[in-house]
């Protein structure tokens, strides 16, 4: 379960939200749910697809859902055609919680921000105008 406090929103009730990267970066909108992974679509006609593993989701700040990690890992890494395995799910969250020393996923939901809720088009941003993590917003 998370390590992280606070109310949670349901992951079905993400379907249709839009998603951001811990860099700011828009890189779709939420179109399925399933037990382990979101699919993503961005764009039109061609639309880019990624199943994106449920425990790199950081936060849901009521308008958006946003990501631990960025753009370029997101398109580098997560680009399926279809979903991956359970079996696939549970080596690359093991080799997550290693490599980034992060354990806060949790299977039921995820945690919702509204304290720091940012307008729909807006990046969080530092004083000094630099893009800031959303987790790092916390007080």
């Amino acid at each position: 379960m998370s390590g992280s406090s606070g109310p949670t929103i349901l992951w079905n009730q993400l379907k249709g939200k839009k998603v951001k990267t811990n860099d700011g970066k828009d890189v779709g909108e939420i179109s399925e749910v399933s037990q382990n992974h979101l699919r993503l679509e961005k764009g039109t006609i061609s639309k880019d697809k990624f199943w994106i593993p449920k425990y790199i989701v950081d936060t849901f700040d009521g308008k958006n859902v946003w990501l631990s990690t960025s753009e370029e890992e997101v398109k580098g890494t997560y680009l399926f055609g279809q979903e991956p395995s359970t079996e696939q799910f549970t080596r690359d969250l093991e080799t997550f919680r290693k490599t980034r020393g992060m354990n806060v996923y949790n299977s039921e939901g995820v945690r919702v921000n509204t304290s720091n809720a940012q307008e729909e088009e807006s990046v969080p941003r530092s004083s000094s105008g630099e893009y800031k993590n959303i987790r790092d917003l916390e007080k």
